[in-house]
């Protein structure tokens, strides 16, 4: 029987892996640079094997019956004639190295801190309800429609040019064509009205104004984590953008979203604006806003708030507003407004995320929005 030990290895540092982040996930989900370099940096040390060295530190007698050139110095005559010679080093069982810490991607963090809110929220598995007569086509789909995400073959060169020459003189004031296909490019799809499978943008909206930090910042990434897990099993892609507001609004990278830096006041009204204007173009079927905030508007605020809320809701399949509450304070300022105007919004939805029990809660009235959409869809009051 062969004995697999690099497997045996790996599960034994997974298994390690999953307990610690099970017992220290909430300060390593708080940092305020959760990502650098695209890894996620944890505590957790591993041992560093050591290579031999020689002529260090002590010296160890190795005997043989080497046939060297004699006068070596440190060498004399053992039993039976055999040579001693003594050489220099460190013995491999008396040094371990420097102690290394565990860096992860982001995605395999993502991953592992799912397993373990998922075990503590014992949240119910989403099943999509299979769809009956419908006949799927083998002809080749026309692509008659642009998306920032598809295939590599499907490129759209020119679209994708021109937004690297507007990004490189937005951001670097040069007008170089400097693609990065990450931020630059376009594809071409097929129109999503006659795409079968429902696809989703997806628009996270952070307040970073000073108060929004620690235990703010855990509850906020906990419920983001839980909340691509549901969705990437609604869709079978997921476009996603980050904005970051205090004073103004700004669409942030997904790292430089997750590695925040609070400060400044509270203007919600750019927050919803800036989502709102992220949807020009978009043709995806299903449009959601995440908005997370402790609800502190800046004064002469409220009204224009009030507002760009409304066309938000108006824009989006679903506004969802959390009120970032780790105390579990009353809530008061824009978030009682948004509570009181949920309660009659079919688009709109509150969550008061105080603890995981809150975050439970908000998760099943999202899973509820899915199911309204699927009784509607068998209804015909919505296109499959």
């Amino acid at each position: 029987m062969k004995i697999h030990r690099g497997r045996i290895a790996q599960y034994k540092h997974d298994q390690l892996l999953r307990e610690y982040l099970k017992q220290n996930l909430n300060d390593l989900i708080q940092q305020k640079e959760l990502i650098v370099d695209g890894k996620v940096k944890t505590q957790i040390a591993t041992l560093d094997l050591p290579t031999l060295k020689f002529g260090e530190e002590a010296q160890f007698l190795a005997q043989g019956a080497g046939g060297g050139a004699s006068g070596g110095g440190a060498s004399g005559s053992g039993p039976g004639g055999e040579q001693v010679q003594a050489l220099g080093g460190l013995l491999g069982g008396d040094h371990h190295g420097k102690e290394l810490h565990v860096e992860l991607d982001f995605d395999e963090f993502v991953k592992l801190a799912q397993e373990v809110l998922l075990d503590e929220l014992r949240l119910p598995a989403f099943h999509e309800p299979a769809r009956s007569g419908e006949v799927e086509s083998q002809d080749t789909p026309e692509l008659d429609d642009l998306d920032r995400i598809g295939l590599r073959a499907d490129l759209n060169l020119e679209e994708t040019m021109v937004q690297s020459l507007l990004r490189n003189a937005r951001e670097r004031g040069v007008l170089d064509y400097d693609v990065d296909v990450q931020q630059d490019a376009w594809y071409f799809i097929e129109d999503p009205t006659t795409f079968q499978n429902n696809r989703s943008v997806e628009i996270y909206v952070l307040d970073i104004s000073g108060s929004m930090r620690g235990e703010y910042l855990a509850l906020v990434r906990k419920t983001i984590f839980i909340l691509w897990h549901y969705l990437e099993r609604r869709y079978p892609t997921n476009l996603r953008r980050y904005v970051v507001f205090q004073d103004v609004a700004e669409e942030k990278t997904r790292d430089e979203f997750f590695c925040v830096e609070s400060s400044g006041g509270t203007h919600i009204s750019t927050g919803f604006e800036k989502a709102v204007e992220l949807l020009e173009g978009v043709t995806e079927y299903d449009k959601f806003l995440f908005m997370f905030t402790d609800g502190e508007t800046s004064s002469g605020d409220f009204d224009l708030a009030k507002k760009k809320f409304e066309e938000a809701v108006a824009a989006f399949d679903l506004v969802s507003y959390g009120h970032v509450n780790p105390g579990g304070r009353g809530i008061g300022g824009f978030s009682e407004y948004v509570q009181e105007a949920a309660k009659s919004r079919g688009g709109a939805v509150f969550a008061n995320l105080v603890d995981l029990e809150t975050i439970r809660s908000a998760m099943k009235e999202f899973l509820a929005f899915f199911d309204g959409r699927t009784a509607r869809r068998h209804a015909g009051a919505l296109p499959r």
